[in-house]
């Protein structure tokens, strides 16, 4: 191999998108001189130890400069001596357009909810290397001779770390905050800051620096998202939409069972559960233009089993029984069950009155006899 007296890396193997360049040769001789541009450095190592660092600047390599590698393997002075060490290029620039995103669905449960969702994140983060010694020592095993570690190559262990803690700390998070993958968007600053401390730690671990980290989306699968909200649309409807639901299923099967009367009795049946059909899409399409349905002004309610019933109706079309019927008491106009002798609001009679002069009976409330004219 070729003894190199001049060392440079211009940064455009991979074009800007680099992080690490590895010089082909290991052949070195002390008086060659090193050039490093702005917003670089170069390392030498031997063994796989980082030893001496050079910034910016053109540098004549001699055991003045290179005390560490000097020290390791003995330097003569002098001379143009030959020696061999590993010379990396570390990119010192702020990398600000760098993307993560989650390689598969992460399933994740729906605190508010309680529903299992498939969920996917993405957004972009920015790096800075700041320990170069401890950088390439770590990561010196993956950057091939004369090659450059591009992002797809050195960050494919950040962006598998980035997978991991986008998992744990989002369910942490909305456990937390008891919020709903439904509301998730307007958490996505706070979720954003959660993530970066949460990786920092490890990227420091390779003397990386995380300058920004930004969760641009956060969300289930399409499919999950429907799923999720009409699971909320359901629960916003109440207690009561189960049992119009269920109404709702009776009556069908009531319209079209010749059997069971057909359209009159589900009309009768249900009464109300009828009124709940416009919530539920086309269910009645065939069968609402046919039934009345009644105003819950008209309706009464059965003694028994509490079906409601068309105030007309004298018995219950749910259970059969007698339906009550009331009438209004004529002295102080409160309604009372039919057959009552007396008002229970006001005690007054509400039976006919007999004239006691001519034997005509007068309603209920009569001063005088609408046959005679006497006083009652």
């Amino acid at each position: 191999m070729a003894i190199i007296d001049r060392i440079k890396f211009d940064g455009q193997v991979n074009g800007p998108h680099w992080l690490v360049y590895k010089c082909p040769s290991e052949q070195f001789v002390l008086g060659s001189q090193l050039i490093v541009n702005q917003g670089q450095e170069a390392l030498f190592l031997k063994g796989g130890e980082a030893l001496d660092l050079f910034g910016p600047g053109t540098h004549t390599l001699s055991t003045g400069n290179l005390p560490l590698l000097h020290k390791l393997v003995n330097l003569p002075f002098g001379g143009k001596t030959p020696f061999t060490a590993e010379v990396y290029y570390i990119n010192k620039t702020v990398k600000l357009d760098l993307h993560w995103g989650t390689s598969t669905a992460i399933p994740l449960e729906d605190p508010k909810y309680g529903l299992i969702l498939n969920v996917g994140a993405r957004g972009q983060y920015g790096i800075a290397i700041n320990n170069s010694r401890l950088f390439v020592s770590r990561i010196v095993g993956a950057i091939p001779n004369g090659v450059t570690g591009d992002y797809t190559v050195v960050l494919k262990y950040f962006n598998g770390l980035i997978n991991t803690k986008i998992k744990s700390v989002t369910s942490e998070y909305m456990i937390k905050k008891q919020i709903s993958f439904l509301e998730i968007s307007s958490y996505l600053s706070e979720l954003s800051d959660a993530f970066k401390e949460a990786i920092n730690d490890e990227f420091e671990r390779f003397g990386v620096e995380v300058v920004n980290f930004f969760c641009e989306a956060i969300a289930p699968r399409p499919e999950d998202y429907e799923k999720l909200r009409h699971y909320k649309e359901e629960l916003a409807l109440g207690e009561g939409f189960y049992q119009r639901r269920r109404s709702l299923d009776i009556a069908e099967r009531l319209a079209t069972n010749p059997s069971s009367g057909g359209i009159a009795n589900a009309g009768i049946g249900l009464g109300m559960g009828l009124g709940a059909a416009g919530q539920f899409g086309n269910i009645f399409s065939s069968i609402g233009q046919n039934v009345q349905v009644n105003a819950p002004d008209n309706e009464i309610s059965c003694p028994k089993c509490g079906a409601k019933n068309n105030a007309s109706m004298k018995f219950c079309g749910s259970c059969g029984s007698k339906l009550a019927t009331t009438i209004v008491c004529p002295h102080c106009g409160k309604e009372v069950p039919d057959g009552m002798k007396f008002c229970g609001e006001c005690g007054k009679p509400l039976s006919a009155s007999k004239c006691p002069s001519c034997g005509f009976e007068n309603k209920p409330g009569m001063k005088f006899c609408g046959n005679c004219g006497e006083k009652l």
